[in-house]
């Protein structure tokens, strides 16, 4: 009776599949007329077509294009088409017999339910007839598909799924298999299925089985910490990987096996203080993270440049699941190691993948993952100041490394931005050097490191814009960032190294005034716009600081000294300044 409960709601369901899909089907028609008037002919249905004569019509010995092949602007290639769309547009193809199927299923259910509450048959038998029944269809679909794949792929999926339920009834009302020995029967139900769309060239088939596959072990009863449950999902990547390597644009099959196998992951990572005894499940999962890296690499490689979006993302989503596992089972003391273990994987991916296709995507990818693995570690390890300072020389050196290996300046100038991260942790120090007593401090050593990190990379940036002859201000940037950075600094020093306020702030502005009318001049002779007027505007800072702040902090004595030395610096421009300007007007002539 249970059952019958359940399955009271099979029409309900059935109700909305229709109007789902005569929905997605409304909505498509005027997408269909369109595309029909840019072709100007009729829409041809080629899944309905026998599998010899669409092989026939797409033959490259033609000499005549056929229609099926025509240009058309503004179509998407099905490898762009996404993956929502393309559950639509297989819906929408054979539906009558999809929606047949489906009420056949369910008509099987109520038929064996039924004849289970009449004793029409034992329960060996009961189960034995679900089997050859699930048999039967799965041959249905194995000989239709050679004439029709859609329609194959149909009954293949039907005939799985018969089975999959009927074993899944046996284990839980009759006890009549074992976790092991049901689950070895549903996958290779589904393995069948796989290998029949591998064979025909059916991606939705293929997909099916991946799902029929996942789905298996819920209905075994196979316990979440089971061994035989990792190595199920084993043998389900390993079979995955098979299909790939064969059908080298189904990349979304590896994406979809990563999805299902960090579901079954997903308790684990959750109570994993539960599981820590438990080495080997560790184990399984580096093994899971390798096949899948190799895969994605290997599969990149073997693309020449194409079909790469679905191996990228999977690389993605596997540095997270690598990184999920070893915070949540690796010991404190060996979870760095570990992390940069895999960090070196990554890289030496992100090397082969970029020298090998030059397809800057992948670098980006595999070295993006690379630096957040270090950046993990090293929070790992470090904390406070010194984390910073980490922070500061790996933010420093991974574009100079960058550079070095792929000589790659948008790699490098994008890497260069992770200066951001260390700038704004340094912030807290600044802060409290400003209020410290003494001079050189472990504070002034992580800004003074900032400074230095911020004009060697622009010192750098700018050496390399130059030998490649681009038009960039990234390098001018740094290192007017480092120089402000740098300014602060010195005023925060000589305000305390020097007792006097006064004083030390009649030094900063002097000094300041003195970097201004340098930058400003030497921008001008070097044709620099940006130099020219970060020095203007350093000097239009001073004035303003000088007029509307400090003047009132000081006594007279401190206000005549310092306005007549400012004022003096100022005036002695009109003589500098007409020369350096005569002499780049010549330069400019000449």
């Amino acid at each position: 009776m249970e059952i019958l409960s359940y399955l009271g709601f099979l029409p309900v369901l059935l109700i909305v599949l229709v109007v789902v899909i005569f929905t997605k089907i409304s909505n498509l028609k005027d997408r269909v007329a369109d595309l029909e008037k840019k072709i100007g002919l009729k829409k041809t249905e080629t899944n309905d077509l026998p599998v010899q004569t669409y092989n026939m019509l797409n033959t490259t010995s033609a000499p005549v294009e056929s229609p099926l092949k025509l240009n058309i602007p503004d179509q998407e290639s099905p490898d762009s088409i996404p993956v929502g769309d393309k559950f639509v547009n297989w819906l929408k193809e054979d539906w009558l017999l999809k929606l047949g199927g489906f009420l056949l299923l369910i008509g099987f259910g109520w038929l064996t339910t039924y004849a289970f509450m009449n004793n029409w048959i034992g329960p060996v038998g009961r189960i034995t007839f679900g089997i050859l029944a699930g048999v039967i269809i799965l041959c249905l679909g194995t000989w239709r598909i050679k004439s029709y794949i859609n329609q194959g792929g149909i009954f293949l999926v039907l005939g799985s799924t018969v089975i999959l339920l009927t074993v899944f009834a046996g284990r839980g009302m009759y006890q009549m298999f074992t976790p092991a020995s049901a689950l070895i029967i549903m996958f290779l139900s589904t393995a069948y299925v796989s290998m029949i769309s591998v064979k025909y060239d059916a991606f939705a088939v293929a997909l099916s089985g991946l799902v029929l596959s996942a789905v298996a072990p819920l209905l075994t009863g196979v316990s979440v910490n089971d061994f035989s449950l990792f190595s199920y999902l084993l043998a389900v990547i390993l079979g995955v990987v098979w299909i790939v390597s064969i059908k080298k644009n189904w990349g979304n099959l590896v994406f979809s096996s990563l999805i299902v196998t960090a579901l079954y992951c997903l308790p684990y990572l959750v109570d994993s203080f539960k599981y820590k005894s438990e080495n080997y499940l560790l184990i399984f999962a580096y093994v899971f993270a390798g096949i899948f890296f190799l895969t994605s690499v290997i599969s990149i490689l073997k693309s020449n440049g194409t079909d790469i979006k679905s191996f990228l993302l999977v690389a993605v989503c596997n540095g997270a699941f690598v990184l999920a596992w070893i915070m949540s089972f690796v010991s404190p003391e060996w979870q760095s190691f570990s992390i940069l273990a895999w960090m070196i994987v990554f890289v030496i991916g992100a090397f082969i993948l970029f020298k090998a296709t030059n397809i800057k995507e992948c670098f980006y990818v595999y070295a993006g993952l690379a630096i957040v693995m270090l950046g993990t570690a090293t929070a790992i390890e470090l904390s406070g100041v010194a984390l910073t300072i980490a922070y500061i020389l790996e933010a420093g050196l991974v574009p100079v490394l960058i550079y070095t290996t792929t000589s790659d300046f948008e790699a490098t100038s994008s890497s260069s931005f992770l200066l951001l991260i260390p700038g704004c942790l340094s912030f807290g120090s600044l802060a409290n050097y400003f209020n410290s007593k003494e001079v050189f401090t472990k504070d002034f050593f992580v800004v003074f490191l900032m400074v230095a990190v911020l004009l060697f990379v622009g010192i750098a940036m700018k050496k390399i814009i130059l030998s490649l002859g681009k038009n960039s201000d990234l390098g001018n940037g740094f290192v007017i960032v480092g120089s402000l950075y740098a300014y602060i600094v010195l005023w925060a020093m000589l305000h305390i190294g020097i007792e006097d306020s006064a004083t030390a702030t009649t030094f900063s502005l002097i000094i300041f005034t003195i970097i201004g009318l340098i930058k400003y001049f030497y921008g001008i002779s070097a044709g620099s716009k940006v130099l020219r007027n970060y020095g203007a505007f350093f000097l239009g800072f001073v004035v303003i600081r000088l007029i509307t702040i400090d003047i009132w902090q000081m006594d007279m004595g401190a206000r005549i000294i310092i306005f007549f030395l400012i004022g003096l610096l100022l005036i002695s421009t009109a003589f500098i300044g007409k020369k350096i300007k005569s002499g780049f007007v010549e330069q400019v002539n000449n």
